[in-house]
């Protein structure tokens, strides 16, 4: 007997299921979904697109459908079938395009809820191509500032932004900006996104015994010209950013604030001294997707962009309060987001509902 009289035949139910999840991905693709969720309801199966920010409702399908579904994701994302309980994360790809087919890495993750598990998609189809420093919003004048702290040795440079505002985008393209022959760059992160050729990229996991702490003190000992750390997100982890900025490297990283100037009290909210905040960022960009007046355009990145002058950097030492920060800096060339949106207002390129509802 050959090892192929012994695989089990596909049923028509599996073909079935795999002609499902082919739609539901390709379809994704097409209308351009930066998410897909599916959901199980009492009686029925629910998928839905995140389109342009806002969930869109694609199909609903017979509950019978569901568990299958779940399963064929789980196996490609290589997660337990048998485990329902509990959330579990993974990695697939989707194939699209002609018989050559183009790969599109997807970040799955699953959660058991009352009418069954619902799986989460996250389609990352950002290729190396859109990672060009020229092309993420920055004007000209934020461009500039930013090449300047880019081509420093050593400090930190912050991203900021609410969840799902294009963040890891633009760390990555300062990354792959730096991403040179004669440099040696190393990323730490939760998960690995996009892989960059060049990088030492270094995905973070636990039940491996490897935590984010103990990978950033072991690439210190890796010589690294320039660190990124996906997401500064306690004392310990800001502490070693710092740290690493203050020994001769360039160290990128996000925050999760929703403002420039508020970055600077949320590290002083995780112990971080006034003089080593001042002495080591170099600048901080924070940034939005927000709508084109045309809503077939689909959203744009506005960005604003804060760089540590000397004037700031006193102001910051001598713990002056956020009101008077945003005035040195304002009077230092700062535009605030805020402003940078007035003006689109202005060319008619933004609603006015855009400063109402999208903006701090």
């Amino acid at each position: 007997m050959t090892q192929n009289s012994l695989r089990k035949p596909l049923e028509a139910s599996d073909f079935h299921i795999i002609r499902l999840w082919h739609e539901i991905a390709s379809s994704a693709v097409i209308k351009d979904a930066s998410d897909i969720h599916i959901e199980a309801q009492q009686n029925s199966c629910i998928v839905r697109f995140r389109i342009h920010g806002d969930l869109c409702l694609f199909k609903a399908y017979p509950k019978t459908d569901h568990i299958r579904l779940i399963t064929r994701i789980k196996i490609l994302a290589k997660l337990d079938i048998a485990e329902q309980r509990l959330p579990q994360d993974g990695r697939l790809a989707i194939t699209v395009g002609d018989s050559i087919g183009r790969e599109i890495d997807c970040r799955v993750s699953t959660m058991p809820t009352l009418f069954g598990e619902k799986a989460v998609i996250r389609l990352l189809k950002t290729t190396n191509a859109e990672l060009d420093i020229n092309h993420i919003g920055l004007t000209d004048h934020q461009l500039s500032i930013v090449n300047k702290c880019l081509n420093r040795r050593h400090g930190l440079i912050l991203v900021c932004g609410p969840t799902g505002s294009g963040k890891t985008r633009t760390l990555y393209s300062f990354l792959n900006f730096l991403n040179q022959p004669h440099l040696n760059l190393c990323s730490i992160e939760d998960p690995i996104e996009i892989r960059l050729q060049g990088v030492n990229q270094i995905a973070y996991h636990p039940k491996a015994g490897l935590h984010f702490n103990a990978i950033i003190r072991a690439l210190l000992r890796q010589d690294p010209d320039v660190m990124m750390i996906g997401e500064i997100r306690d004392s310990e982890t800001a502490k070693l950013a710092i740290s690493a900025a203050q020994t001769g490297h360039l160290v990128l990283s996000t925050i999760h604030t929703h403002q420039a100037l508020s970055c600077i009290e949320r590290l002083r909210y995780f112990g971080i001294e006034p003089h080593a905040i001042a002495q080591n960022i170099l600048l901080i960009s924070s940034q939005r997707l927000i709508r084109y007046r045309d809503s077939s355009m689909g959203r744009f990145a506005i960005h604003e962009v804060l760089p540590f002058t000397p004037k700031l950097m006193t102001a910051i030492e001598k713990c002056v309060s956020s009101t008077d920060l945003g005035i040195i800096a304002g009077e230092e060339g700062f535009r605030s987001m805020r402003q940078a949106a007035d003006a689109l207002l202005n060319q008619g390129l933004i609603d006015q509902s855009v400063l109402i509802d999208e903006l701090p």
